[in-house]
């Protein structure tokens, strides 16, 4: 049988493939898209063995409080404030970043065995 994680962590990653398919093709918001719903997949499983932590039920949402939390480490909430940046009319947000790259930075730290404990 699956484990509810092995679970989210294949539905986080087929975001992540789906992703990299509108990337090719020069969809770059709908590969954004794809990033962040990557992680609310993952940040969500997480947030079942965090429930002091009320961080909302959308992606933006999670996104933003986890900036926020000193304890995750620094490069992860770097991640997703670069993913919670505004993008211009070419979905661009000035910064040389990767979205999906971002996006699996924050999913396997959520997924991670070890970081599925109250924090």
């Amino acid at each position: 049988m699956i484990s509810a994680r092995d679970m989210m962590y294949t539905t986080a990653h087929a975001e992540i493939r789906a992703g990299e398919l509108a990337k090719q093709i020069g969809n770059f918001g709908k590969a954004r898209v794809c990033a962040r719903r990557g992680c609310f997949f993952a940040i969500s499983h997480w947030l079942e063995y965090n429930p002091n932590k009320n961080w909302g039920d959308s992606a933006i949402s999670m996104l933003t409080h986890l900036q926020e939390e000193e304890s995750i480490p620094k490069n992860i909430r770097e991640a997703a404030e670069r993913l919670t940046t505004k993008v211009d009319q070419n979905f661009e947000t000035g910064i040389d970043n990767d979205p999906l790259r971002d996006a699996e930075t924050i999913i396997e730290y959520f997924l991670d065995k070890n970081n599925l404990k109250e924090i």
